[in-house]
């Protein structure tokens, strides 16, 4: 893998995918959270890359009892992104960036990073099918373990990668693949679901005006009491949820507009 993403210029149209995260608890199904994925076309002379930002928008807000999920400074450029560059020069394709692909601790293991994964190896299919694919070598570190190995090797797998070993414990290796056309689609559809991204947010603006509604409806009903809104929905949460959702919409906005 190398990394392309300081040389190139950007250039068309970002694409909005959006993506429902399930759970299982107790064997019954529900919502983990909603993911949205900025997929962006970048090019500069020879070389053409598709890259993926993974940004979480409602459900996970808490780990380990705590309110933020922290990452330490030199990881923060490298968390939650993956891309692909194209070579038109050799008619190569190299995965990137140089640390691999490194999900948010609160939302890994959930089937996000292989619809991220899933997505450019569609696009290098559809495009550069006989391009040669650039092998990477990666590296464990000791902290790793037996359940984390079995999780890469799988994940590496499912799209056709094939993996060498260097050690005997499986932490560091290479992962190969003739050609594009030797790698594969793959999605969990057991733990994502893409949905529509207009009804998505055309409603979480509906909502916002509904409480703001509901909010002042139960405002005037006390003031003719002569009654303090004490109960009910309290004025700071709805400013909090309010300003919440123009942020998401108007992200979105900006997002289609670039």
């Amino acid at each position: 893998m190398a990394d392309f993403e300081h040389k190139t210029i950007e250039y068309g149209t970002t694409i909005l995918k959006l993506v429902r995260v399930k759970e299982f608890i107790d064997g019954t199904q529900r919502l983990f959270g909603n993911i949205l994925f900025s997929i962006k076309h970048y090019r500069e002379q020879h070389n053409e890359m598709m890259h993926i930002r993974i940004i979480p928008l409602s459900g996970i807000t808490k780990i380990s009892g705590t309110n933020r999920y922290t990452i330490q400074a030199d990881a923060k450029l490298s968390i939650n992104k993956i891309y692909v560059n194209a070579n038109h020069n050799n008619q190569s394709i190299e995965f990137g960036p140089l640390q691999g692909l490194l999900i948010d601790e609160s939302i890994a293991n959930r089937g996000i990073g292989t619809f991220a994964m899933n997505e450019l190896v569609k696009w290098v299919k559809q495009n550069f099918e006989e391009y040669v694919v650039v092998p990477f070598e990666f590296v464990g570190t000791d902290s790793m373990t037996t359940d984390d190995k079995e999780i890469r090797i799988k994940f590496l797998e499912n799209f056709g990668f094939n993996l060498n070993f260097s050690d005997i414990s499986r932490k560091s290796g290479s992962m190969k693949a003739r050609r594009v056309s030797f790698l594969r689609e793959y999605l969990n559809f057991d733990k994502v679901d893409e949905i529509e991204i207009e009804p998505y947010f055309f409603n979480l603006i509906k909502e916002k005006f509904d409480v703001e509604k509901q909010y002042n409806e139960l405002k005037i009903d006390y003031q003719l009491r002569g009654e303090e809104l004490l109960g009910g929905i309290q004025k700071a949460d709805l400013i909090k949820y309010s300003l919440f959702s123009i942020g998401m919409v108007l992200a979105i906005f900006i997002f289609l507009m670039m």
